[in-house]
């Protein structure tokens, strides 16, 4: 138990088994030496193998298995319980340079079965990233408490998340899309046969008009003309027989 938590009751301190894993450091530049990583956390502390670099990369899968004992504040939240990695350099086997450190708060992981995240150096003049997986599982004491919400300024999230992120979207919105265009369709549907019945009427009335215009003429109104017909006849037989050769010769 860590000495700050003498003075805590018992009734107020989980317990935690945690599984650390420093998998590997990338973007490093082809330096020379080799490059290892130094941990603490409350009373426990390691160091992982030395190993240079290759294709800008330092693999180690160093795994690391500890107990830790973490209070819980009046307030109902676990305290914060940290992990500090310090990045080391070293070259020709006696001179050490440090890379870069980071420091985790484990409490925030309490509640995660299982985390595995790309974290930015602090402190680092080299832009390298620190891959770093996290597992907590509580073995005692009340789990009736809150957790600090997780800082993610040093997180950087990787391609994968963003993939899959952009991937979900995308089905979210073609699945609005879809929505949407399956509510118009009845829609469209009654406006399709409304068009087509303006179309229909439109149609019956110029065959209507058409019709209307080749009907017969009405017969009477030529009846009513047959009268100055057999006038204009009379008269023309009028003059025909004026000026027949007969009727000259007398």
């Amino acid at each position: 138990m860590a000495i700050q938590n003498l003075f805590v009751p018992r009734a107020r301190i989980a317990s935690f088994d945690v599984v650390l894993r420093l998998e590997d450091l990338n973007n490093v530049p082809p330096l020379n030496g080799l490059f290892y990583a130094k941990w603490k956390c409350q009373t426990h502390n390691g160091t992982s193998s030395r190993v240079p670099v290759v294709n800008c990369e330092v693999l180690w899968s160093h795994a690391v298995r500890v107990s830790v004992d973490i209070p819980i504040g009046k307030d109902g939240m676990l305290a914060p319980c940290e992990l500090r990695i310090a990045i080391r350099q070293e070259v020709y086997s006696h001179m050490r340079m440090k890379v870069g450190a980071l420091t985790v708060n484990l409490s925030e992981y309490a509640r995660l079965s299982g985390s595995s995240r790309r974290y930015f150096l602090q402190e680092c003049k080299l832009n390298c990233t620190l891959k770093l997986s996290i597992s907590i599982t509580q073995t005692d004491g009340p789990d009736n408490f809150a957790v600090p919400p997780l800082d993610r300024s040093m997180v950087l999230t990787d391609l994968n998340d963003i993939i899959t992120s952009e991937g979900n979207t995308r089905a979210r919105d073609t699945a609005s899309v879809g929505n949407s265009m399956s509510s118009q369709q009845p829609s469209r549907r009654t406006a399709n046969a409304s068009s087509s019945s303006h179309s229909t009427t439109r149609s019956a009335t110029t065959e209507t008009s058409q019709s209307r215009g080749l009907l017969p003429i009405d017969n009477t109104n030529v009846r009513d003309l047959a009268p100055f017909q057999r006038s204009s006849r009379k008269n023309q037989q009028i003059v025909d027989d004026v000026f027949a050769p007969s009727s000259l010769s007398l």
